[in-house]
């Protein structure tokens, strides 16, 4: 929830939240969709973040019910990546309308062909990303959020970065804070993010109440969690806090096979 210091520092909450599309065959009939989409919900309705990141969310069905069912609150940004519409699955994001104005935003797709529904980099799916400019409705201050979710190939996450990056100083030309969020599919170490940490810092490290929880849950498999959802930030923002999310809610011990992650950010 945004707060405002005296000074007029701007605080507020940004999440980042694998779903797990609704379309796979889950082992335990207790992990579809429809068995945790009220889950869900409760989990954003009680974390109430100021913005947040989807990742795997199947537009029709999935980002549509959150997007209708918090539309009272939060304002909406997404396309599905099939068919640049509503078709596939989205890397949309939510924000708080009393809290944020949205100035502009688009979808670019990772890939050759960013302009148009696409895949590359020898990736199987197609991949996009969803940004929007923002101002603080309290201070004024503007800052840029990127999301998306990264391939799953070595070439895909290397490629893919390095366009980020690049569409990142395309669209940001004077340098304002920007946050980018989402599931990047390889952990820290990988040489995929050298373009990325050359001008940009994981929150998760730099913050001073942090974890190190994995994020990739895998449905409770010990022996596949990873650490792969992130919410990376200009050195302008602070991070004053970090979070990994493992409240069972609706009485679901899992709510997806990735756990929300938030970040306490100020300007």
């Amino acid at each position: 929830m945004l707060t405002v210091a005296s000074c007029g520092t701007a605080k507020l909450s940004v999440m980042s939240f694998n779903v797990r599309q609704s379309h796979a065959k889950e082992v335990n009939p207790n992990d579809s969709w429809n068995n945790r989409k009220e889950a869900c919900l409760e989990m954003l309705r009680t974390r109430k973040p100021d913005l947040v990141g989807f990742q795997e969310t199947q537009f029709k069905g999935q980002w549509s019910f959150f997007r209708d069912s918090l539309a009272s609150e939060y304002g909406s940004v997404g396309i599905g990546r099939d068919n640049g519409v509503d078709k596939g699955e989205t890397s949309g994001f939510l924000y708080k309308k009393s809290v944020f104005t949205l100035l502009d935003s688009g979808t670019f797709w990772v890939s050759e062909t960013p302009d148009v529904p696409s895949k590359s980099f020898d990736e199987k799916y197609n991949r996009s990303l969803t940004w929007g400019l923002f101002k603080v409705n309290k201070t004024g201050k503007r800052f840029f959020y990127f999301n998306t979710h990264l391939g799953l190939t070595w070439k895909s996450q290397v490629e893919g970065v390095n366009m980020i990056v690049g569409k990142m100083k395309e669209l940001n030309p004077e340098g304002i804070p920007l946050i980018f969020s989402g599931d990047l599919n390889t952990d820290i170490s990988s040489k995929a993010f050298d373009s990325l940490k050359q001008f940009m810092v994981n929150s998760h490290d730099v913050a001073p109440v942090t974890d190190d929880i994995p994020t990739y849950n895998a449905w409770g498999n010990k022996n596949k969690e990873r650490i792969i959802d992130f919410i990376w930030i200009t050195p302008d923002i602070k991070c004053l806090e970090y979070h990994t999310d493992t409240t069972p809610y609706g009485g679901h011990e899992l709510i997806s096979d990735h756990y929300p992650i938030s970040a306490t950010l100020a300007f």
